[in-house]
C-alpha cells in the first residue's frame, strides 16, 4: 500500500478544524511525508473482546475533501498494514503480511480488552502454521516493538464492558498486560475522530499531552456538563422533555471528560444527550460497573413529571406506600441462603440458589448501588464475593429471571 502524501495532507488541512489539528502538527505531517513515506510507521491493528463498535465507529468517517471515507484513509493513506476487518487479505496471506510489517517501524492499535483466563484462549487472533495465536500472546510480542501503543475505545483502555463483573474470561486493558504507556483513547465507542487525531499528531512525531488516565487532555480535558448547553436549564424529572438538564436522571456529564458537545457524532449531527439520553460514562475508567445503574430514579409513566419530596400534585392521589418485597420461600426459584459481612476483609459474602444458567445480580438493600453479578451454575446454586465494599451492606437483594429476594446480613469479626 502506497502512501499519497498530497491526499492526506488535504484531508487533514481540509477537517484541521473539525479533528482540532494544530497547524504546527500539519506542519510537521507535510515535512514528514515529504521526506518519503516509507520513513513513516505503519498501523497494525489488532481486535481483542470487543463488539467491534469501535471500528464501526471508525468506518462512519467521511469527508467531502481528501479521502472521501475511513476504507481510503486508512487503507490508501495512513497505510494500514493489517486489520482484520478491513484489509483484503486472509489467512495466511495476513498473517504474513503482519509479520513483515513488525519488522520495522510501526503504530499497534489495540481494540479491546485482552481476556488473560485460560491462558488467554478465550479469544484468537490467527493461526500461525498450526499454532493458535491469542490476543494476550499477540499484544506480548508485538507491543516492545511499536513506535506507539493505541489502546482504542474503552474496553482496552480499562477493560470496559467486556471486564464488568463477574469478568469469567479475565479481562485487563492494553496497559495492566504489558505493564507500559500506552495512549488511551477511550468511548464506547470511540469518536472517529478521536482516532484519527491521535494518529495524525503520532505520524507527525509528535506525542499529544496526556492526562493522568494517558488521555490526550486536548480531547478528554474538560468534563461534559461544563460544556453542556443545559447545564444551566431547569432539571428534568422524566425522560421526553427537550431542553433540560438530565442530571436527576442518572446522566453521569459531571463526572465523564470528552469533547462530545462540541465535537458531537455522526458528522456533527448531534450528540447522546443532545438526543435526549444520558451520559453513561462511558470515556471513563470502571465503566461500566462504576456507573452503574445508569437511571437514577424510578416514576410511573401515567404522569408526565414525578413530583419531588418536597411538593405533591393535588390532581393526582398519592399511590399508597408499597409493602418492601420479603424474602422468597424455600422452593421458589431464587433464595438468599446466607449473606455475612466480614469486618476484616472488608468483604461481603453471599449464596444461594435459583434457575440455572440465569444471572444473579445483587444491590445493597439500602443504596440501591449494584455490588455485582454471578451465574447460577447447573446445580441451581451461585456463590458471590466482593471485597472492599463501602459502606458495608446491612441488607442484600438479589435480582434473578424477574425475581427479587432480600436477606439481613450477618456481621463477622
Amino acid at each position: 500500500m502506497e502512501i499519497d502524501r498530497r491526499q492526506f495532507i488535504k484531508y487533514c488541512v481540509g477537517s484541521a478544524v473539525s479533528l482540532s489539528l494544530p497547524m504546527t502538527v500539519l506542519g510537521k505531517l507535510e515535512q514528514a511525508m515529504a521526506a518519503g513515506g516509507s520513513s513513516l510507521p505503519k498501523v497494525i491493528w489488532l481486535n481483542g473482546a470487543n463488539c467491534t463498535g469501535c471500528t464501526v465507529s471508525l468506518a462512519n468517517l467521511f469527508s467531502d475533501s481528501g479521502p472521501t471515507d475511513i476504507v481510503d484513509l486508512l487503507l490508501n493513506t495512513i497505510n494500514l498494514t493489517y486489520h482484520p476487518t478491513l484489509m483484503g487479505a486472509a489467512g495466511d496471506l495476513a498473517v504474513q503480511q503482519l509479520k513483515e510489517t513488525a519488522q520495522g517501524s510501526y503504530i499497534l492499535a489495540i481494540d479491546g480488552g485482552i481476556p488473560t483466563a485460560f491462558n488467554g484462549h478465550t479469544c484468537l487472533l490467527w493461526n500461525d502454521q498450526g499454532t493458535e495465536v491469542t490476543a494476550m500472546e499477540a499484544v506480548e510480542v508485538l507491543a516492545p516493538g511499536a513506535a506507539a501503543v493505541l489502546s482504542i475505545g474503552t474496553c482496552a483502555s480499562y477493560g470496559g464492558i467486556p471486564a464488568g463483573g463477574p469478568n469469567p474470561t479475565g479481562i485487563v486493558s492494553v496497559s495492566e498486560l504489558t505493564g507500559g504507556n500506552t495512549v488511551n483513547i477511550p468511548g464506547c465507542p470511540t469518536h472517529p475522530d478521536w482516532i484519527v487525531w491521535t494518529i495524525a499528531h503520532l505520524l507527525a512525531g509528535e506525542m499529544p499531552a496526556l492526562d493522568e488516565e494517558n488521555r490526550p487532555t486536548e480531547l478528554y480535558g474538560r468534563e461534559v456538563h461544563k460544556n453542556c448547553p443545559y447545564k444551566e436549564r431547569d432539571e428534568a424529572k422524566t425522560f421526553g422533555i427537550k431542553d433540560r438538564c438530565l442530571e436527576e436522571l442518572g446522566c453521569k456529564g459531571e463526572k465523564t471528560k470528552s469533547d462530545c458537545p462540541s465535537r458531537k457524532w455522526n458528522n456533527g449531527t448531534n450528540w447522546c444527550i443532545g438526543a435526549g439520553a444520558i451520559c453513561i460514562g462511558c470515556t471513563e475508567s470502571g465503566f461500566p460497573d462504576r456507573f452503574s445503574p445508569f437511571y437514577k430514579i424510578e416514576y410511573k409513566y401515567d404522569l408526565y413529571e414525578k413530583p419531588t419530596q418536597e411538593e405533591t400534585m393535588p390532581e393526582e392521589p398519592q399511590p399508597e406506600p408499597q409493602p418492601e418485597p420479603q424474602p422468597e420461600t424455600e422452593g421458589s426459584s431464587l433464595t438468599i441462603k446466607e449473606a455475612v459481612w466480614k469486618e476484616e476483609d472488608s468483604e461481603i459474602e453471599a449464596k444461594g440458589k435459583g434457575k440455572a444458567g440465569q444471572i444473579v445480580t445483587i444491590f445493597d438493600a439500602k443504596t440501591k448501588e449494584q455490588l455485582g453479578a454471578v451465574s447460577i451454575n447447573r446445580e441451581g446454586k451461585w456463590k458471590f464475593r466482593q471485597e472492599d465494599v463501602v459502606p458495608a451492606p446491612r441488607r442484600l437483594k438479589a435480582v434473578s429471571g424477574g425475581r427479587t429476594t432480600y436477606r439481613r446480613v450477618k456481621i463477622e469479626d
